[in-house]
Formats: C-alpha cells, sequence, structure tokens
C-alpha cells in the first residue's frame, strides 16, 4: 500500500509524466535546487529555531535570527541552484528572505497568541475506514490557542498572493486538519493558518466534517485514478522550466540534444531541418492563403457592382452561377484575412477573445 502526500498528488496534477518518472520509475537525477525552494527553506528553518528556542523558554532576538539565517544561506548555498528569473541574483533573493523574518517576527513580538504544541510535525491520515488509502505530512507549526482551539500554521514564501475561494478549497492544510482530529481527540476545531510572508499577511479558513469528508473522497478518487493511469501522459506548462526531468521529458529531450551543439552541427541535425523546412512552408501556407482570401473578397465585389450596374440577381459562368442577395447581416472580416487579425488581436488586447470563444463554443 502505497502512503500518498499533498505534494505527490499535485505531482501528477503538475504532469503525469512527471509524476511516473518520480515516484514510479524512481529516475535518479543530479536535482538542481530552485532559488525558490532553496529561500523557502532557509526561511522555514529560521522559523522554527524561532519557536523551538521559545520552547526552552529563549526569546531569541530578530539580529540573532537574521544571522542564523544569513548563516545557514552561506553553508547550504551550491552555485548549482537555479535562478530562472536571470534579471534577479541570489543577493536579491537573500534580501528577500531577510525582509520575510523581519516582518514576521515585528508583527508577533513577543510570540504569546496561543502554546505551540509541534514542530515540523508528521501526521498520517487514514481516508477511509478499512484504512486502505493514507496520507503523510509535515506540518510547520500547530499551536493551541486561548479558546482550546488548535492551528495548522503553514509559512508561505511565493511571490503570489491566492484568491480566498483558491486557500477555501486548498487541500493541503485541510488534509493536516483530518490529521490533527485524528491525534487530538480534546481538539474543538482546527483553524487552517496561511502566513504570506512576501506580503505580511496572515490569511485563516475552517472546515466543517462535511467538508473533510468530502474532501477524503475527493482524495481517494484521485488516488485510484492514478493507480489506473496507464499512459501517464506529459502536460507542459511554464512549470517545465522547475522541473528536474526536464532533459529526459520527451517534450524536451530534442532540444538539450542540440542546444550543446556547435551551430554548423545544430543546423545539421535532422530534427532542426525538418522543423525549418516545416515552418517554412506552413507560412508559405498561410500567406497563399491570405492571398486567395484577399482576391475572393475583391470578385465578390466586383459581381455585386456588375450586379447591380447590369440590374440582375444572378450572375452566369461557363458552368457555374452566383446568385447574388442583398441582406442586412453583422459580418465578421473573412477568415485568414488581415482584417480577421487584426479584429483578433485587437479582442486580445481588451481581454475579450477568450470570451467569445466560450460564447461561440456554447452555441
Amino acid at each position: 500500500m502505497s502512503v500518498y502526500s499533498h505534494s505527490r498528488l499535485s505531482c501528477y496534477e503538475q504532469c503525469p509524466q512527471k509524476y511516473k518518472l518520480k515516484y514510479l520509475d524512481k529516475v535518479e537525477t543530479e536535482v538542481e535546487q530552485s532559488i525558490e525552494a532553496f529561500l523557502g527553506s532557509r526561511v522555514h528553518e529560521t522559523l522554527e529555531k524561532l519557536y523551538r528556542d521559545l520552547g526552552y523558554q529563549k526569546l531569541s532576538t530578530l539580529d540573532e535570527l537574521l544571522d542564523f539565517f544569513r548563516s545557514e544561506w552561506k553553508k547550504n548555498w551550491d552555485d548549482s541552484i537555479v535562478i530562472v528569473k536571470e534579471e534577479y541574483g541570489p543577493e536579491n533573493y537573500l534580501k528577500m528572505g531577510e525582509k520575510f523574518i523581519t516582518d514576521y517576527y515585528n508583527k508577533y513580538k513577543p510570540f504569546d497568541q496561543g502554546r505551540t504544541i509541534a514542530l515540523e510535525e508528521r501526521v498520517l491520515v487514514t481516508l477511509d475506514d478499512a484504512g486502505e488509502h493514507k496520507l503523510q505530512g509535515f506540518i510547520d507549526r500547530v499551536m493551541e490557542s486561548e479558546e482550546g482551539y488548535y492551528e495548522v500554521h503553514d509559512y508561505k514564501t511565493n511571490s503570489r498572493l491566492p484568491l480566498p475561494e483558491y486557500l477555501d478549497n486548498d487541500r493541503q492544510l485541510a488534509l493536516y486538519a483530518i490529521g490533527i482530529k485524528e491525534r487530538y481527540p480534546d481538539v474543538k476545531d482546527v483553524k487552517l493558518v496561511w502566513h504570506f510572508l512576501a506580503f505580511d499577511k496572515e490569511i485563516d479558513s475552517t472546515r466543517t466534517d462535511e467538508e473533510l469528508e468530502a474532501l477524503k473522497k475527493d482524495v481517494i478518487a484521485l488516488i485510484e485514478k492514478i493507480e489506473s493511469d496507464e499512459k501517464f501522459a506529459a502536460n507542459p506548462s511554464l512549470l517545465c522550466d522547475w522541473c528536474e526531468f526536464k532533459p529526459i521529458c520527451r517534450q524536451w529531450s530534442h532540444l538539450y540534444m542540440i542546444k550543446e551543439k556547435p551551430e554548423n552541427e545544430y543546423l545539421g541535425d535532422p530534427g532542426v531541418k525538418l522543423i525549418n523546412r516545416y515552418a517554412e512552408l506552413k507560412q508559405k501556407q498561410k500567406q497563399i492563403t491570405l492571398d486567395l482570401y484577399a482576391e475572393i473578397d475583391k470578385l465578390e465585389e466586383a459581381l455585386i457592382n456588375f450586379a447591380e450596374k447590369e440590374g440582375v440577381d444572378v450572375v452566369f459562368g461557363s458552368k457555374n452561377k452566383v446568385r447574388i442577395k442583398e441582406t442586412e447581416q453583422n459580418k465578421f472580416p473573412a477568415k485568414h484575412s488581415n482584417e480577421r487579425e487584426r479584429l483578433e488581436q485587437l479582442l486580445k488586447d481588451h481581454g475579450k477573445w477568450m470570451m467569445l470563444c466560450s460564447l461561440i463554443r456554447l452555441y
């Protein structure tokens, strides 16, 4: 029986092929840690130290915590750490971490909002009565409030502030709430608390017992989907830039095969040749299509003018005929025409393109 985790489930949702390579094939890679993950680890270590020291009746000063953060940063730093946003350097991220810790410290000092029950606590969640489906996780901090409620705290260092409805449907902390209720029978209720350190914001939410039961069923359904998957298809996205399996992924492996080659060898690669020729022909096809539609538009206009001049409704050729009929209607520019391309771009620029596409699909 496999014991799942929120990160394992999220990996499948992100990309089934990545899931297969990581958890089923257990492919070993030279894992290149991202700067975002590195920053998150150092900040978590620092806040864990803060609360662990408090358990020993030691209130660390802000300077002590910042010194610890810098020391851990220096000790763990490796030049192989990946910085995708090349316009920023390690020093920028170091300063971000210092600000996260400083803001948090000043906001919660003297840290008497409740009693810390556990730090980096491992929880095991049983999803069904038979115990066939289990899930584990590690909670940043568990706190008991003065009112007797338990709180699951999670520190986030990401640069985006999620919408409230996203947090109301967040799976990770809700699953941890189930684990807390199983572990501590005296708990009245569990509050889920996210600390978005980049924004110096605390956001909380709760789940009813009915919502937690529904979540269990959803997670079981996802696990069953994973275990019945036979293809584990790749799902290319912006997240590929942070994937350690990118060099061996069928979506990207050819790029890695050619990118280290000198230009003369690169241009001689059969795949590169095929793609370059394909792109050239597709561009020619597009231009020919545009020219044809433009000529058809001109002919239609000439036919209308001819019919009006001669006072006829049907114009005959040697084998074909065209009926001219006057009607009032809204007309989009012809497909593949320059006017059509300008209209589509205008709709996209004003954020209306996807809405229009949705309406077209409805009808």
